[in-house]
């Protein structure tokens, strides 16, 4: 039996139709993946730039923050690029007055085997006290557009057993202060965007 023109245009309407709800599904996929990526890039963009240390605070089993005695009064700053690489330092008060070495003395084997012959077992100790107080890292990162984390992916650290790790930091904004909460510890630290 051969299908009238009724129902062959039926079915070429079938087809169609068929073929019209695939681009509009196409379509909102591809407007879906765009709104993703221009989130991300908002948040990117957001949190792009240079941020001097205000404050690091710990919270105390009653809930109330409590500066922490390590960062009071100390140095730091944190930049994200905006392209995914970020880098930050934070220095105990006095660090900067630690006396040591010129920068071309410090990298000249000779020199460094010098002074270190030269130093007392205390002045040893305080300098590996004063350079372990030091925390640097420089990293890659990452924004989750569904709840304001970063992730950072360390490429290198201060601290050699934190090489090649990863961590994650809530992040919001109040004005011009970046507040970011490392995960799963009862910790934020407060930054002042720089002009």
């Amino acid at each position: 039996m051969k299908p009238n023109s009724t129902e062959r245009k039926s079915h070429g309407d079938i087809r169609m139709t068929f073929l019209h709800m695939t681009e509009i599904v196409f379509i909102i996929l591809i407007s879906l993946g765009a709104c993703k990526n221009k989130s991300q890039v908002g948040l990117s963009n957001q949190l792009a730039g240079m941020y001097k240390l205000y404050i690091i605070e710990n919270r105390d089993s009653s809930g109330a923050w409590k500066q922490q005695e390590w960062g009071k009064d100390g140095d730091g700053y944190i930049v994200y690029d905006g392209k995914g690489h970020m880098a930050v330092q934070i220095t105990p008060k006095g660090y900067k007055d630690f006396s040591w070495l010129s920068e071309e003395a410090a990298i000249n084997n000779d020199s460094l085997k010098q002074k270190i012959d030269n130093m007392s077992v205390t002045d040893l100790k305080n300098a590996v006290v004063e350079f372990s107080s030091n925390y640097v890292y420089v990293a890659n990162y990452s924004i989750s557009d569904s709840a304001n984390v970063v992730t950072h992916y360390r490429l290198s650290h201060t601290n050699p057993s934190l090489w090649s790790t990863t961590v994650k930091r809530r992040f919001t904004f109040k004005g011009d202060t970046l507040i970011l909460e490392p995960l799963n510890v009862n910790r934020r630290l407060k930054w002042i965007r720089q002009k």
